[in-house]
């Protein structure tokens, strides 16, 4: 699976208990901060420091997660998911796009889909939260990462 994150945007992440999770970079990663205890997740960098594996040890609420590459921050929200955890992560840098085709349709909302990101366009007269971001009519977010409609996950 490939995240297209944009810039400054937190990205959730799914993980499990006793399950593998990577997080593969195209830059070397310089460091990683994770807001948790250490008893948490084992954590290790390998494949020439480009990949950051994941490992949950302990059932709990997970924090959040910054990695740091020669390239750019990348900033993850952790949170356990048993029934559908993300596990082999390629992460590459996402961006606007313009050329969309629509992904879902309904009468809340569509997601519309390019290259590198999505476009979320709220159909409501009301904002809705979207990954923490508040749309009163449309937003571009990160391709790949899970979309989370007012606390409930809707895509990815």
């Amino acid at each position: 699976m490939t995240f297209y994150i944009l810039a400054n945007q937190i990205t959730t992440l799914f993980i499990s208990l006793n399950l593998l999770t990577t997080l593969s970079f195209d830059s070397e990663i310089i460091s990683y901060m994770y807001g948790g205890s250490k008893e948490e997740i084992f954590f290790k960098v390998t494949n020439n420091n480009r990949t950051l594996a994941l490992k949950p040890t302990m059932d709990s609420d997970y924090s959040n997660l910054l990695v740091i590459t020669k390239e750019r921050r990348y900033y993850f929200d952790i949170k356990k998911n048993k029934d559908k955890p993300h596990q082999f992560i390629e992460v590459k840098d996402g961006i606007r796009s313009h050329a969309l085709k629509s992904k879902v349709n309904n009468s809340s909302y569509q997601i519309l889909e390019g290259q590198k990101s999505i476009l979320f366009i709220n159909k409501k007269s009301n904002p809705v939260i979207v990954n923490n971001i508040e749309v009163k009519s449309k937003e571009y977010f990160s391709k790949g990462v899970p979309i989370i409609l007012d606390g409930k996950r809707i895509l990815n």
